[in-house]
């Protein structure tokens, strides 16, 4: 079984991830055929901002 973890960090983790870095995260997966339904693990910083987002099969 081959199994793929995409994984994209925000440019600045204190601000959090610009929509444009969510986006290329998304289409980055898309392109790694992760499947629509998998599970999101994310890590934010004190103030809600996404630092780091990733899928875990």
């Amino acid at each position: 079984m081959i199994t793929r973890t995409v994984k994209a960090d925000a440019a600045d983790p204190k601000l959090g991830m610009t929509l444009d870095e969510l986006a290329a995260y998304v289409d980055e997966a898309r392109n790694a055929e992760v499947p629509g339904g998998a599970h999101l693990h994310v890590r934010v910083n004190m103030r809600g901002g996404i630092k780091t987002v990733e899928t875990k099969p």
